[in-house]
């Protein structure tokens, strides 16, 4: 297994070495228009969903609950009356920069624990990541917890409103099994991905992904201990808790609300400033002592 802690890598990362380098004479690097990139993506995704299968025969047979792994085939030959995944997957979109990328999200068991992450949450999977053509780059049989927020979009995306499992089994020699829970698979544009600062050579630049996971447990995350969970500092809604620009920065201090524990810097922590009066994580009647339709843990712009 490589490191994952790379190969999940934030898109952000890559926004950055992007907008620096442009403005860098000294750097030799060209960086192809994300549009036609993404077009070029997904008449690949396209093509691949149109003309290969996975294995559901065999998860089908396999006992109820039980763990699975998903395996793509090409249609052809005796596999010719094989579904194609183009007619199981569904789309997700994530807008980022001016283009409102696509994301294929094949669910093969939708999984049946209490707990379904969003993006902004925190996940134990397995997984296994590979190209359009099979080429594999990275997996972990292994299970491994993962910050959504730090990984690509493409894959926090695609995670998001699957269910864990309902059970930890502890085997004789020392592994744990896990039952009911969520196995999907994720097929995405590098624009989500890694796009042209793939975290390693097995990776080409521009490069479409396919993700297939087993979701085994889901935490609701609260990162900065604020008494906010994350998904709700996502201020502008469009699923990325480091957008850019200040826009989930309220204090424009370099940390994002969801990691900065008193928000608008007024000195008096966020959790101090009746960000959640119900105590259920969501400050929607959090305290604006001044009427000005700003919660008092956000309302330090006029200072910055």
């Amino acid at each position: 297994m490589k490191n994952i802690k790379y190969l999940l890598f934030p898109l952000l990362v890559s926004a950055v070495l992007l907008s620096c380098s442009s403005d860098d004479d000294s750097a030799d690097i060209v960086v192809r228009d994300a549009q036609e990139v993404y077009d070029e993506n997904l008449a690949e995704i396209n093509s691949f969903l149109q003309t290969h299968f996975y294995n559901q025969e065999e998860f089908q047979n396999t006992p109820a609950g039980e763990d699975f792994n998903i395996v793509f085939d090409t249609i052809a030959g005796s596999n010719a009356d094989c579904t194609p995944l183009s007619q199981q997957v569904t789309t997700r979109t994530l807008r980022r920069g001016d283009i409102d990328y696509t994301i294929y999200v094949l669910n093969v068991r939708q999984g049946l624990g209490d707990r379904q992450p969003t993006f902004a949450d925190s996940t134990l999977v397995s997984y296994r990541g590979t190209l359009l053509n099979g080429s594999e780059f990275d997996n972990s049989n292994n299970s491994i917890w993962f910050n959504l927020p730090a990984t690509i979009d493409g894959f926090a995306e695609g995670i998001s409103g699957f269910n864990d499992a309902t059970d930890i089994i502890p085997n004789p020699d020392g592994t744990i099994s896990y039952r009911n829970g969520g196995i999907g698979a994720i097929f995405m544009p590098s624009g989500v991905a890694y796009f042209n600062r793939p975290p390693t050579f097995d990776i080409p630049e521009y490069a479409p992904l396919i993700f297939t996971f087993q979701l085994r447990r889901a935490k609701v995350t609260d990162h900065d201990g604020d008494g906010i969970l994350s998904i709700y500092e996502d201020l502008n809604d469009d699923k990325d808790l480091n957008s850019p620009q200040s826009v989930d920065d309220t204090d424009r201090d370099g940390s994002p609300n969801y990691v900065d524990a008193d928000d608008d810097n007024d000195g008096i922590p966020t959790r101090d400033e009746n960000a959640d009066p119900n105590g259920d994580g969501n400050p929607e009647d959090a305290l604006d002592t001044d009427g000005d339709g700003i919660p008092d843990y956000l309302d330090n712009r006029t200072e910055i």
